[in-house]
């Protein structure tokens, strides 16, 4: 079981992730604020609870996903940098 949670977070980045909470956090204040005076704690809460979900996903489709890998024509026509 630990082999497998391992294999599933192994493409994830720590500092992306701590990132994503950071955000969610100072987000946090303003979701909170917009929605308890005109829906209550409970709606405040989930609404927090989605955000946080949500974010979360983002993040790990951001991470766990490969980018797209340019073509090897397009990898030979980039110029190098001429700083030396």
């Amino acid at each position: 079981m630990k082999a497998r949670m391992q294999n599933l977070w192994n493409g994830i980045h720590d500092t992306t992730l701590l990132l994503t909470l950071f955000l969610w956090l100072c987000t946090l204040p303003f979701i909170l604020l917009l929605t308890i005076p005109y829906f209550g704690w409970q709606v405040g809460i989930l609404v927090a609870a989605i955000a946080l979900f949500a974010a979360l996903v983002i993040c790990y489709a951001l991470c766990y996903f490969p980018k797209i890998a340019p073509r090897e024509e397009e990898k030979s026509n980039v110029k190098g940098s001429s700083l030396r």
